[in-house]
């Protein structure tokens, strides 16, 4: 056999074979992170106000009972899977949450259960970071980016339900007995979520806004759906959701959460977070 004819044989044997190996290595899943190391603290409670909208009191009661836990710093850590340019990649993360505040993600992207991407997401002091390290690096910020990450913050305060309640910049419109707006602070300006209530569970099924999606000009149905509940330390949160655009007709990234802290030092991920374990 020629030297040549080898080489082309080689050649097409490569290109056969490694879109496989790269295919495979994302089927594998990453062992995901420990437990954080220091354990729930109690922060008191309060009573349920009068004034929330029906489903909203169904669900404030479903979840955390007749009296709101004071939640002051929130840990939340899981796994989860993206598509990305087309490929689902296996992806572990821990979020660290001052809920209606602040919030930083860490999330690494895995291959044969190695982290090949490691991404920094987060909203601190009013701005929105996406930052990617590793064989590919990039950094995303500005004005729809603080947008898109405020909108992030408030979806996911559903890890730490209580800010819908205690916190007085958040205010709830009924729209009707399974839906509310949750209308929350952006800078000196107002955002809008719609939550729509299951009316047999009193859990919410579905979270969505108008969101900037990257860079471009115009907002676009942004969409949380949430299929999964569990109870960590005495409140209800969901497990499992997915995330997606609606004009994309399914979901981008599915979500698991393996674990939850609440009222811990988080001062290490977001500054001036000690003090008041805010």
């Amino acid at each position: 056999m020629s030297t040549i004819l080898i080489l082309v044989i080689a050649i097409i044997s490569i290109a056969v074979v490694l879109p496989g190996i790269v295919w495979l290595g994302f089927q594998i899943e990453p062992a995901g992170f420990p437990p954080h190391p220091e354990k729930t603290q109690e922060a008191g409670a309060v009573g349920l106000p009068s004034n929330l909208p029906e489903p909203v009191r169904r669900y404030s009661e479903e979840v955390m009972g007749s009296h709101v836990p004071g939640i002051e710093s929130a840990v939340v850590w899981g796994k989860a899977k993206m598509k990305l340019s087309g490929i689902w990649m296996p992806v572990r993360f821990k979020a660290y949450y001052l809920p209606g505040r602040t919030f930083y993600r860490y999330m690494e992207i895995t291959w044969f259960g190695r982290p090949i991407l490691k991404v920094h997401d987060s909203f601190i002091n009013g701005e929105g970071v996406l930052k990617i390290e590793g064989i590919l690096n990039m950094s995303e910020t500005g004005e729809k980016m603080d947008q898109g990450q405020n909108l992030a913050l408030w979806g996911e305060a559903v890890f730490a339900p209580s800010v819908f309640i205690a916190d007085p910049r958040a205010s709830w419109e009924a729209v009707d007995e399974v839906t509310a707006h949750l209308v929350v602070p952006f800078g000196e300006q107002k955002d809008r979520l719609l939550f729509k209530f299951d009316p047999k569970t009193n859990l919410i099924t579905h979270i969505s806004a108008m969101r900037y999606r990257g860079q471009e000009e115009e907002k676009t149905p942004w969409l949380i759906e949430f299929t999964d509940w569990k109870t960590f330390h005495s409140v209800r949160i969901p497990v499992r959701f997915s995330v997606a655009w609606e004009d994309e007709g399914s979901p981008w990234s599915y979500w698991t959460v393996e674990g939850v802290e609440y009222n811990v030092d988080i001062s290490d991920k977001i500054p001036d977070s000690r003090g008041d374990k805010k």
